[in-house]
């Protein structure tokens, strides 16, 4: 039986063997780097095929990645504490923490989720506050918009320093319709409801998305895009709509808008989780600070209570926050997806575990859960069959792109002489703003020269950058080739103009 089995090894072929060995050497390691820290999707990533470029140079465009991840959790952190010790020394506040230090605990995990997730700190803080410390829902909300006011805006800057990819439109246009649902939450729908309809409603509102979400995640390969798709200005008022409705929920349960605009850009417009997670991020931070503006500011109504919460969290979600955001932005978007599904079944369980329940009351909570799903279902047919008809243009746009093979023709001398590169650079080659990055093969040519052949397109090997097109070292490529050209049915024909 073992010399079968050993024969069997042996008529392997050799590249398969050396796969095998290298799987089960490196194979657990290669999961979690792959599913933990993946990397980053900088800003302007955008998809294949998709002819809009944009611009990413800025005042810190020449920092280093690492010392760029450093910064964005310092600068932050440093802001805040400064001020936060000097008035809590000032004022003499250092008495919030005899009692409230449960909820400092608390926030350590749920400052992390703040940042990593598109659930918002709230979405901790809230069941916490109500189900478990039997606070008030009116102090628990003030409370988790005060903090995600100040830890998700210190995400948001993070975020925006290291320069990761958000849906920037989806971001504006969700911005105003939650600025306009929370305040209209707060002074309409809020008196309406009693405690316990806002504790079951946000909970099982939100358990019915991440159920949908966890269905149509089954198939681990499905389609998704780094932007919306084809932006147009109906697209642009839907968005509206579910910003408005997330303020309404952001009004009663102090978290909402950041997991209704999650929804919409996964479910309708098939967006990845890993853009969608850091826009929702942004986009709670902003819609906390008019909350929190308008219930201490206008109104003046924001209880004894929720400052005193505030001062006892606050130098632990200037921290945690950065620091989820910098870890969210590294994960695959399935563990993102994973933690979605995770926390909203959890605060569903909890809550109808923990608040008294009536007929009516869990009646109305299965009925919404039902009803949810069944409108997110529809909303994820409708975008399917919308993101259908646009995957097919990109696909004609990517047979456009390669149907013609690329030679580069390269004076070595010059190369070394200026660049310093090595005998296998890696180029990037543009086609109607497509770019194509491949790790060359290079073939002599002369003693003074290398042709460097680009073969048609393989499996995996795209990538966009700026329009002003980039090395990975950063140099641009006419700084570096001397002369571009484009062969098709044997004519040569100069490119320069297409750079």
């Amino acid at each position: 039986m073992h010399d079968e089995e050993h024969n069997k090894m042996e008529e392997l072929p050799e590249e398969d063997t050396i796969i095998c060995r290298r799987w089960c050497r490196q194979g657990i390691s290669a999961w979690c780097k792959k599913y933990f820290w993946e990397g980053q999707l900088k800003q302007g990533t955008l998809d294949e095929g998709y002819e809009e470029v944009m611009n990413t140079d800025g005042p810190f465009s020449r920092l280093s990645p690492s010392r760029r991840k450093v910064l964005s959790l310092l600068l932050p952190a440093a802001f805040y504490h400064f001020w936060y010790w000097c008035i809590m020394a000032y004022r003499n506040l250092f008495y919030v923490f005899l009692d409230k230090y449960p909820m400092s605990i608390t926030m350590v995990f749920g400052s992390i989720i703040a940042g990593m997730t598109s659930v918002g700190g709230g979405a901790v803080a809230f069941p916490v506050m109500t189900l478990v410390m039997k606070e008030s829902p009116e102090v628990a909300r003030d409370m988790s918009m005060s903090i995600q006011a100040n830890g998700m805006i210190a995400a948001s800057f993070s975020i925006f320093f290291m320069e990761v990819h958000i849906e920037r439109h989806a971001l504006l246009d969700s911005f105003l319709g939650a600025s306009a649902g929370v305040i209209f939450g707060l002074e309409m729908v809020d008196p309406v409801l009693t405690p316990s309809m806002k504790k079951m409603g946000f909970v099982s509102i939100f358990f019915a998305f991440a159920f949908t979400l966890f269905l149509i995640n089954w198939n681990h390969k499905r389609k998704t895009f780094n932007s919306i798709p084809d932006l147009t200005p109906w697209k642009r008022w839907l968005i509206f709509v579910f910003g408005f409705v997330g303020g309404v929920f952001t009004a009663f349960s102090g978290s909402g808008a950041d997991i209704c605009m999650f929804s919409l850009l996964t479910l309708f417009f098939n967006v990845s989780e890993k853009v969608a997670t850091p826009t929702s991020v942004v986009l709670m931070g902003f819609t906390s600070v008019v909350c929190w503006g308008w219930r201490a500011l206008v109104t003046q109504e924001m209880p004894q209570e929720s400052w005193e919460y505030l001062l006892a969290v606050l130098p632990i979600v200037v921290i945690g926050a950065p620091v989820g955001a910098l870890i969210g932005t590294h994960f695959h978007r399935l563990v993102l997806a994973a933690c979605v599904y995770i926390l909203n079944t959890l605060s569903l369980i909890g809550a109808f575990v923990i608040v008294p329940q009536t007929p009516a009351l869990a009646g109305g909570s299965v009925g919404a859960m039902v009803g949810m799903f069944i409108f997110y279902i529809i909303l994820f047919k409708l975008g399917e069959r919308m993101n259908d008809k646009y995957a097919k243009i990109i696909k004609e746009k990517q047979k456009k792109n390669v149907e013609e093979e690329i030679v580069v023709e390269v004076d070595q001398d010059y190369v070394k002489k200026e660049e310093h590169l090595t005998e296998e650079p890696e180029w990037a080659i543009n086609l109607s703003y497509h770019v194509i990055t491949y790790s060359t093969k290079v073939k002599k040519k002369q003693d003074n020269k290398k042709q460097v052949v680009f073969p048609k397109e393989k499996k995996g090997c795209y990538r966009l950058v700026n329009q002003q097109m980039k090395l990975r070292e950063g140099y641009r490529l006419q700084d570096v080739v001397p002369r571009l050209v484009l062969v098709k049915a044997g004519r040569h024909t100069e490119t320069k103009d297409r750079l």
